[in-house]
């Protein structure tokens, strides 16, 4: 117990104030220290959980396909299988059926470019722009048609390059050949696989096309 100084009233009254509420503040400090760290652990906590929400994550699929090469089915995987060459092979024929045909059908015609911008990306993205630009389709429709033959499965040319021919027959209206021209592309392939509902949904397979250049070919 402090000394009592009987001298000094003030003194001994301050000694028993604190002998008294020290107690009390000395707890008080402690539970807002305590509180202070609860509310920091929580801020930090709450700031991890939202970086990890903005983060992009991968989720990984298996793409199926059928005898023609076609994409069937998609289900999530652990670790997805390398994407096969049959499925590029099939992809980039599609891309040029789609690309090229021209059909009365505006609504047809309107998914067949849809579907064909899907899969083109960067320099190819633009290359398709411009022949588009030069070439449209709903425009040529309303005088003519456009059926597309591919030639043989697309060919690697590279460990990225893929070949293709195919033969394109220009019809009236009526149903008679105008004429017939065949032609080549060379696709530079990148393959990136889905990370959104809406690329599972446009292309399942992660297969895109970053380059691409065609050509009429001399031999007709």
């Amino acid at each position: 117990m402090p000394e009592k100084h009987p001298d000094s009233p003030y003194i001994s009254a301050k000694e028993e104030w604190f002998e008294r509420y020290g107690s009390y503040i000395t707890s008080r400090n402690q539970w807002r220290a305590a509180a202070l760290i609860m509310a920091l652990t929580v801020c930090l906590s709450l700031t991890i959980n939202i970086i990890q929400a903005m983060q992009h994550k991968v989720v990984p699929y298996v793409v199926e396909v059928d005898k023609l090469g076609k994409s069937v089915a998609v289900k999530r995987a652990d670790q997805a299988e390398p994407v096969s060459a049959r499925i590029i092979q099939a992809e980039i024929a599609n891309l040029i059926v789609n690309w090229r045909t021209v059909t009365a059908d505006i609504g047809l015609q309107k998914k067949m470019v849809q579907r064909m911008s899907s899969f083109v990306i960067g320099a190819a993205q633009g290359a398709a722009r411009g022949w588009y630009q030069a070439n449209n389709p709903y425009e040529r429709g309303q005088k003519f048609l456009v059926e597309v033959d591919i030639k043989g499965i697309p060919l690697p040319v590279s460990s990225e390059s893929w070949r293709i021919e195919w033969l394109e027959t220009v019809r009236n209206h009526s149903g008679v050949a105008v004429s017939s021209t065949k032609y080549e592309a060379t696709l530079k392939v990148r393959i990136s696989p889905p990370t959104t509902d809406s690329q599972i949904i446009r292309n399942p397979a992660g297969v895109y096309v970053t380059e691409l250049s065609w050509a009429k070919l001399l031999e007709q």
